[in-house]
């Protein structure tokens, strides 16, 4: 046995036996979503590792007490959302107890007084609440903002000495804190979390739309590149567009601590910006501004922004990050504005809005040849038009893929961009050890882009490293907390490669749920894969229906898999299910 210091969290369903009563199936799949929606993507993203999960309860350990109390409010946390629009018998609630200290490692398991000790101190927490022991609340003394209530000396089942309990104090509703404790800001956090809304287009014009969002899709990109602050991701973001909202509505939905919101309006060539930053607990104004410059001023005014917030949420910016913050995409203003229109096409996937994409992205490239965001995306569109064979001449498209890839990083050699756009150029030629290598170059650049780490997973999966795969599309739920539904793709196609078939299927089929006629064809495959061939056959009717054109062939061109033989027992799956073969279009 491996003997070793350890954080253990240990938790368990609340009401688990009445739920199961009155719906028992709805039950099981809505916990198990649970765990793999919420759960599993906490604790991967705390450095964390479940390592048992029995019935309604789960053990998890981690290096640090810090990383699993962070990891535990994560966790409350999103429950809370994930509740806020459920009755009563359909909500999953969970108590938690910590515990921090010697364990024993055997074989992947944990034992020991500490991990005996969490778990009992489980049974004591609230609905939706944490518990630790008075030894590790005293480690984490200094180390967390956060406030612990003393519960007193308590008498565990098999713990011959009594255990002094503090409760975790956290946000309980509405960002209100229980009545023994002051404001706790960013209570589970280590860093701050700050939520980027899209500016408001106050021109009037609906083509100035693409002005606001490229302001907020700028100050999105260059914040997240400091290291001591979490942004939340675009799409999460961008869901509040023309939405009326509050701020504490934002820092439930989003986790976020801090909102940044504003408004864009543009005659001829003056700007107005104006920006607020708002504390999403107190809902206080931290700080607010209103410019009024000209065009040619527009990059300035983002430095400024984005210097403001650094200062004032007071992050601590490590060498060089300061230079970071400079706004360095393009200075030609012609170039930018096509630039954001072309962002704004990239982001639904099909290949008319990626020809528009393109298009937008050739024109700013034509204002400004020297631009390595600009070359990045291009290389990204070409790529993905290439894997999908959205052009008459694919061989052609991918070499301009790997062409502009190359000068984005001539020009700029900590491209996140271009290197995941290389990630996907090497995909496409099943070179899966290179993709890997290059998605994660991308990602050691630009941690907190979801999209990167979702594109990751695919790669590794194809790559046969479906366990990892399954961790970085955690990662990305988690940095994108409302996030577009081929995530849950991602993650059920991973699920599927680590054999892991019933989380699959609940990924999957909750995908469907979400995105009608998605994730079907995985689904065909998984419940082949559990040898429920009866169950493949509907999925595969629900899969014609949604999509007539679908065939086999198709299909084939887009799964750039390392083992063939894998490729083809999917191949007869999907033919024994009822699926058409066709011919490669």
């Amino acid at each position: 046995m491996e003997r070793k210091l350890a954080a253990i969290l240990a938790a368990d369903m609340v009401g688990y036996s009445a739920r199961m009563g009155a719906d028992e199936v709805g039950t099981l799949r809505r916990l198990q979503l649970a765990r793999i929606q919420v759960v599993e993507p906490e604790i991967a993203a705390h450095n964390g590792r479940l390592f048992k999960v029995m019935g309604d309860g789960f053990l998890a350990e981690f290096p640090s007490a810090i990383d699993a109390l962070s990891c535990s409010g994560g966790i409350q946390r999103a429950q809370r959302r994930a509740n806020a629009d459920r009755s009563e018998v359909e909500r999953v609630d969970f108590r938690i107890g910590l515990n921090f200290g010697d364990v024993l490692v055997e074989e992947g398991d944990v034992y020991g007084d500490t991990v005996n000790i969490a778990a009992r101190l489980e049974t004591l927490a609230p609905e939706g609440g944490i518990v630790v022991p008075e030894d590790m609340r005293n480690h984490l003394q200094g180390k967390s903002a956060t406030v612990f209530e003393y519960m007193g000396p308590q008498r565990l089942r098999n713990v011959p000495d009594p255990v002094v309990a503090f409760r975790v104090a956290t946000d309980v509703e509405e960002g209100a804190l229980s009545s023994e404790t002051a404001a706790l800001g960013t209570a589970l956090n280590r860093q701050p979390v700050l939520a980027i809304l899209p500016f408001d287009n106050r021109s009037g014009a609906s083509d100035d739309m693409h002005l606001a969002d490229g302001i907020t899709e700028d100050l999105i990109t260059t914040l997240s590149q400091i290291g001591h602050l979490t942004v939340i991701s675009r799409n999460s973001a961008f869901t509040y567009r023309g939405r009326e909202v509050s701020a504490r509505q934002v820092g439930r939905d989003l986790n976020a601590d801090y909102m940044l919101s504003g408004s864009v309006r543009q005659s001829g060539d003056k700007l107005r910006i104006t920006a607020q930053l708002v504390d999403t607990t107190t809902e206080a104004l931290v700080w607010s501004e209103r410019v009024d410059r000209g065009m040619e001023d527009i990059f300035a005014v983002q430095d400024d922004i984005t210097l403001t917030i650094a200062n004032s949420l007071q992050v601590e910016l490590a060498e060089g990050e300061q230079a970071k913050l400079r706004y360095t995409t393009t200075d030609n203003v012609e170039a930018w504005i096509a630039f954001t229109r072309g962002v704004s096409h990239f982001r639904t996937v099909s290949a008319d809005t990626y020809r528009q994409a393109r298009a937008a992205f050739e024109q700013a490239l034509s204002h400004d040849q020297n631009a390595a965001q600009i070359h990045a995306m291009l290389a990204y569109t070409h790529a993905i038009e290439g894997r999908f064979f959205w052009t008459e001449d694919r061989e052609r498209t991918l070499d301009l893929a790997k062409s502009h890839a190359d000068k984005a990083l001539a020009l700029d050699a900590d491209c996140s961009d271009a290197y995941a756009a290389l990630g996907y150029w090497h995909m496409c030629y099943q070179r899966l050890d290179e993709s890997c290598d290059a998605y994660g170059r991308a990602v050691s650049l630009a941690p907190d882009h979801a999209d990167i780490r979702a594109l990751y997973a695919l790669a590794l999966t194809f790559a046969e490293r479906a366990d990892e795969a399954v961790r970085e599309a955690q990662i990305a739920i988690r940095l994108n907390p409302l996030d577009p539904g081929w995530y849950q793709g991602v993650l059920g196609h991973a699920y599927r490669y680590a054999g892991r078939v019933d989380d699959a299927i609940a990924v999957l089929t909750d995908y469907n749920w979400r995105s009608p006629g998605f994730g079907l064809v995985d689904l065909v495959l998984a419940h082949a894969d559990e040898e429920r061939m009866d169950l493949a056959k509907v999925r595969a009717r629900e899969l014609l229906a949604a999509r007539p054109g679908f065939t086999i062939e198709n299909w084939s061109l887009t799964q750039n898999v390392k083992l063939t033989a894998r490729l083809e027992r999917d191949r007869r799956s999907l033919e024994e299910a009822g699926l058409p073969i066709g011919e490669a279009s």
